[in-house]
């Protein structure tokens, strides 16, 4: 044993101080029946929560076709995706180490 058990078993003894009283449990699976309702109620937040789910689903379904289709430029004629590649092509330039010489060469190697 260990000492935590020799120092417990020491001052309280070997009594057990749990106990159950007498024929407690040779009804007990029927009177628990008899106790328990013929059939569950649902609670109204049980009832309503496929439409809960369905409302849900409809407002990212709304909220993300706003976003897609929201024009960020009002107004004007080009393309939000185009505006924005715009601003990015002198941090592209820096990040390739490109000069004005090197996009040239590449512009007319296309033609």
């Amino acid at each position: 044993m260990k000492n935590e058990e020799l120092y417990i078993k020491s001052r309280m003894g070997e009594r057990n101080p749990f106990r159950v009283p007498d024929g407690y449990f040779d009804n007990f699976a029927a009177e628990m029946m008899q106790k328990l309702p013929a059939e569950p109620k649902r609670g109204l937040q049980v009832r309503m929560r496929p439409w809960m789910y369905a409302a849900a689903c409809m407002v990212v379904a709304i909220f993300t076709a706003t976003l897609y289709f929201v024009n960020d430029n009002p107004g004007q004629d080009v393309p939000a995706a185009v505006a924005t590649t715009d601003t990015y092509v002198e941090d592209v330039a820096d990040y390739m180490m490109a000069d004005n010489l090197d996009i040239y060469a590449c512009l007319a190697s296309e033609y």
